[in-house]
């Protein structure tokens, strides 16, 4: 399959007469010496390109935290889709305060001073990071936005999950474990943040259709284990009643639980979460842990980069493109590992 989808891109490349990933561009008619002379100058300007002919692509992808377990799935799974191309080289970089959308601008900033070829970005702000979208957008550069959506700026494509339908199916899992009744606490992710925004109104909206689901709070723990650690203390000291906890992330439900076991609580209440590792996969075994749901983060960024490198050819690709995801229990852990 690998091999079938290298030369299926090669194929795609081979079959373009584009030089470069401009965007915006328009063809206009010129004579033939003028056309001779531009030619001249595009292949001066050229970046280097292999053997065979077909130009090499820089692309550079920036994720939000390199603290992050999720992000850095995210990398691997970037190089890896990398390497079935041989005329694409990735850049994986990202802030060094996890979540800072200043430290994303610079490092945007800075893809555009290096003349990349297109800039991946998952934004720590869907907001804060328009400026630098519309910076890239100036310099004629292609951006995606791989798993979190920007609010604003010209964006080439966005990759995903439908993230509201997330935190609504979860949310309607929990409903059904409780049978319909109970006090429930949410523990949201980065505010500002497309995928948190959209799974917390997931979850509120499926809670709304059942009267006896009861939700005492909803507090963010910015997607970070020990914040989510904190968050539940906070939980469990001011409720002496919880059935169900909710996140839109593993790792603060993975805090969450360290916090519950510390308290003696563990066992009166269930955990439902989002996002897939080891951990997670082996609290759900041992029954810490009811339901998760995996999004695929490798096949988000896998195509992200395949669709800036078709854009990057003159190819149309499509605006938003979701990937399907899919709920974890107990009974199929082990596709997961």
């Amino acid at each position: 399959m690998k091999k079938v989808l290298a030369v299926m891109l090669a194929a795609a490349l081979a079959m373009s007469s584009l030089a470069g990933c401009t965007v915006g561009s328009q063809n206009m008619a010129a004579a033939p010496e003028t056309q001779a002379a531009a030619a001249q100058e595009d292949q001066a300007a050229a970046q280097p390109v292999s053997m065979d002919g077909v130009k090499t692509y820089n692309f550079v992808f920036i994720v939000k935290s390199m603290q992050f377990s999720f992000m850095l799935s995210m990398i691997d799974g970037a190089e890896a889709a990398a390497k079935l191309v041989p005329n694409i080289n990735i850049k994986c970089i990202g802030p060094e305060t996890p979540y800072s959308v200043e430290e994303q601008i610079q490092l945007v900033e800075q893809a555009i001073t290096d003349e990349a070829d297109a800039i991946l970005i998952c934004p720590a702000d869907s907001t804060g990071i328009v400026p630098a979208i519309e910076k890239a957008n100036a310099a004629g550069i292609p951006i995606a936005t791989p798993n979190t959506k920007a609010y604003g700026g010209n964006v080439l494509t966005w990759v995903g999950v439908d993230n509201y339908t997330v935190g609504y199916q979860l949310g309607q899992a929990m409903a059904e474990a409780l049978n319909g009744q109970g006090k429930v606490v949410l523990i949201e992710g980065t505010p500002g943040n497309s995928t948190s925004t959209e799974r917390v109104d997931g979850y509120k909206d499926a809670f709304a259709e059942h009267p006896g689901i009861e939700l005492l709070d909803s507090q963010p723990a910015d997607f970070n284990r020990e914040k989510g650690m904190t968050v539940m203390e906070n939980f469990l000291q001011r409720y002496p009643e919880i059935d169900g906890v909710v996140s839109c992330n593993k790792d603060m439900t993975m805090g969450a639980l360290e916090a519950c076991k510390a308290a003696g609580r563990l066992e009166e209440m269930i955990h439902i979460t989002f996002d897939v590792d080891n951990d997670c996969l082996d609290a759900i075994d041992a029954g810490e842990i009811l339901i998760t749901g995996a999004q695929e983060e490798k096949s988000q960024i896998a195509n992200a980069i395949y669709n800036c490198l078709l854009a990057c050819n003159g190819y149309k690709v499509a605006p938003e493109q979701y990937i399907p995801m899919t709920l974890v229990t107990k009974d199929n852990t082990s596709d997961y590992r």
